[in-house]
Parts: structure tokens; sequence; C-alpha cells
């Protein structure tokens, strides 16, 4: 199961894990050494798109956090102790934490997801949002297929020549010359093959559990799943446990959460959203499911907050600013820390192998399995049932 939350990285969630690559400090743009604050549980970003993404990385200088736009309340350099989030340090703790795990773009999370799906971006850069014309002439973001007036940016379609130039200036981070002389824009309604299609040609049951939220809905950009017999498998997220609990669970899951317990910051608390995490987890550890399921738990994007580590410039998209990776399993080695360079399209792999699929691009033909976070050998772990917190008493 790829269940992914939103918007924070590894230094920020797990920074001080012990044994884990985190850090407690930062450097800011003026090259000024900063220690990491406390962060809050109703704690604010910063700005995560594309461009803020390749300012922040700064050519893998990871110093420019602080020069993204920094939204109300908002602090990118912050992070948490394990008593602000103990279930989520507790799974990491018992099952396996990835601290090489980088998101598979520069941001956002719109962009992010169709890495999650079909290892490319289908040269999106951006979130649709309700400027410039983008929201369509009802101003409202989401309809995607369903309406022809919608916008969003995007790089068009490069020769060689001309993805060395961009790649170039994103490794100077110059983005005003990217963004004036590469971006265009195009209606977000266009076709591209994804791992649901290879499960659906194999005969291997899926679903993709959407919530409330328009920017998780890469599926509603795709015309063959939006128009075919495919949609029927692109379900509400309030059914997931429903389906865990009736035997129904299928082998393949895509489980996005509702708005308010996705962890994006300022959109909820983050103790509620562990809390929802755990409401989850606990579902199919205590379901028969549990014995033969791994939960990848990932969160989409940087959120604008600080992180150490230099991604692998991989191409025009990325990699992004690390996230943290969890993988829960009876065979996720226990107590371990996985240090794999890996990314979103490594997940989809870990899919196409197990199931004897074809890989659909060069990302995730190279990416890590992840097979190295697993002990086959191992004897099964237990369930770890988790209590919710009371969230009333958190700051």
């Amino acid at each position: 199961m790829f269940l992914v939350k939103e918007n924070r990285t590894y230094d920020h969630l797990f920074g001080m894990f012990p044994g884990g690559d985190g850090a407690t400090s930062g450097e800011l743009c003026d090259g000024t050494t900063i220690e990491l604050g406390r962060a809050t549980d109703g704690q604010h970003g910063a700005s995560h798109s594309f461009t803020s993404g390749i300012t922040a990385i700064h050519g893998g200088r990871m110093n420019c956090f602080d020069r993204i736009q920094q939204g109300e309340g908002g602090a990118t350099y912050v992070q948490y102790a394990e008593d602000q989030i103990p279930n989520y340090w507790a799974y990491a703790r018992n099952y396996t934490l990835g601290d090489r795990f980088f998101s598979s773009t520069y941001g956002p999370t719109f962009v992010e997801h169709f890495w999650l799906v079909a290892a490319s971006s289908n040269r999106y850069i951006e979130n649709q949002r309700p400027v410039d014309g983008q929201a369509g002439d009802d101003g409202v973001i989401g309809g995607y297929c369903d309406d022809p007036t919608e916008r969003i940016y995007s790089f068009p379609r490069l020769n060689a020549a001309d993805t060395a130039t961009v790649y170039d200036l994103e490794e100077r981070a110059h983005v005003r010359e990217l963004t004036r002389d590469w971006v265009t824009e195009r209606w977000p309604c266009h076709d591209i093959k994804t791992v649901p299609d290879l499960l659906e040609h194999a005969g291997i049951s899926w679903k993709y559990y959407l919530s409330d939220t328009p920017y998780f809905d890469v599926m509603g950009t795709i015309p063959h799943i939006r128009y075919g017999p495919m949609w029927s498998n692109v379900v509400d997220t309030s059914t997931f446990i429903p389906d865990v609990q009736s035997g129904n669970m299928p082998q393949v899951t895509w489980l996005m959460p509702p708005t308010p317990e996705s962890d994006h910051p300022g959109y909820g608390a983050l103790c509620d959203g562990e809390n929802w995490t755990v409401r989850t987890v606990n579902a199919i550890m205590n379901s028969p499911e549990w014995k033969h399921t791994a939960i990848f738990l990932t969160w989409d994007d940087f959120g604008g907050f600080y992180d150490h580590v230099a991604p692998p410039h991989v191409d025009i998209y990325g990699y992004g600013p690390r996230v943290p990776l969890v993988v829960i399993s009876p065979y996720a080695k226990r107590g371990s820390v996985f240090h794999g360079t890996s990314d979103f399209t490594s997940v989809l792999r870990f899919i196409e192998e197990l199931h004897g699929l074809p890989t659909l691009t060069e990302r995730d033909a190279a990416a890590n399995d992840l097979i190295g976070a697993f002990d086959f050998r191992q004897a099964p772990s237990e369930p770890l049932t988790l209590h919710e917190r009371d969230c009333s008493t958190v700051t």
C-alpha cells in the first residue's frame, strides 16, 4: 500500500532520529548557520512550488530555504522531536525508516502525485491555481478533463539541447529565466501510461483511494482513465477501512488522506493527521491482510521545510528535497534505517517487480526497488497497534 501524506521533509520530522542522517541545524542563503527551532503542532510552512524547490536546493548547496516565500506564520528551519510525533517515531523505531528517500520532483503536490502512478509528471510542473485564468471559467480548480477552460504550467516538449539548457538553469537556480523562457500553459487533460494500466492488463486488483484534495486527483487528468472502465477503481478514501474490514482490500492500493488529516501545514493539526494514520494502519494490522502487506508511508513534497541532504539531479524534473519513508510490514527490517537512494518511483519499481510487470519510464527502470528494506527470512513482526493521542492537549 502506498500511503501518501503531505509536505514534510526528513529533517523536519526525523532529523533527531538515532542512526539516521539527520540535522539539527541548517544553513541560510548568506552562509549563516542556525539551529532548527521546535515546530508547533499547527506549524505553517512555506512555498513548495517547483521553482521554490530549485531555489531552496540552490545547486545542491541546500542553503536557500530562507529565500522562498513564507506563508502566514511560516517557518522553514524547524523540526519535531519524538515527544511531538510519538506514533510516527514508533513506526520508524519498530520497522524501517528510509533516510535517503527523495521526492521525485522539486514540487508541488499535483506534480509529485503523477510520479506516484506514472513515473513521470506528464510534463506538468505546478499545481493548478486560481490565478492567471488557470482555474477555468468557473473559477474552480480540479475539473481537469471535465473543464476544457482550465490551464496549468508545464514544460513544452524539449529536444536534447533545450533539455540541457533547462538542466543548467536549475543547477544555477536561475528560476526567473527558467519560468520566463521555458514554461508554458496547457489544459490538464493528456493521456499517459500508468502502473494501474499495467495492473489492469495483468488482472491484478487495485484501487486509488482519492480524498477531497483536488491536487491528488491526477487520475482526473488522464482521459482513458477518467472516461473509461478504470475510473470505477478511483474511489473515496472513506471506503478504505470498510474495504479492509470486509476482506476487500485490493492487491495494490494508493491511499490519500482527507485534507484536514493530510499533515499539510496550515490545513490541520499534525496530531490529527498522525491519528488518522494510526487509525488506518491499525485497521490493516487488526485484519488478516497484515500478514502479507507492505505499507510505504511517505510525504509528497518538502512543504518549504529545511533538509540538509542534496538530492541527486537526475533530470530536469528532480529529484526534489528529501522526504521521510517508513516501511511498515511483517517483513520490514526491525528497527532499521535504510540508506539506499530512492524516490517515489522506487515504490512503483517494487510493485512492478512483485507482480512481474514491465517498467514505464527511465525513472522507474533505474529506481532502487526498496527490497533492501525487507528481510524475508526473519520471523514476521507482530502488529504494532498504537493508540490515538488526545490532540486537545497538544501545542
